[in-house]
């Protein structure tokens, strides 16, 4: 997986970028839905939380 952090001028992790192709596996391994209500933010975050442990990445490794 080859994923890019974003980061502010100050250095901040601001956001991720991944790859369309791993996000697609990842929707349909943790069955994420695109549809869903903006308040289930928290179940995407773990989603990928845990897809990310998974794969043995942390924030801030660079690829």
């Amino acid at each position: 997986m080859d994923i890019k952090y974003l980061s502010d001028p100050k250095g901040n992790i601001t956001g991720v970028f991944i790859p369309i192709e791993d996000w697609e596996q990842l929707k349909k391994e943790y069955k994420i839905s695109e549809d869903v209500p903006a308040d289930s933010g928290d179940k995407l975050q773990k989603g990928l939380a845990d897809a990310l442990k998974k794969a043995k990445i942390e924030p801030g490794d660079e690829a």
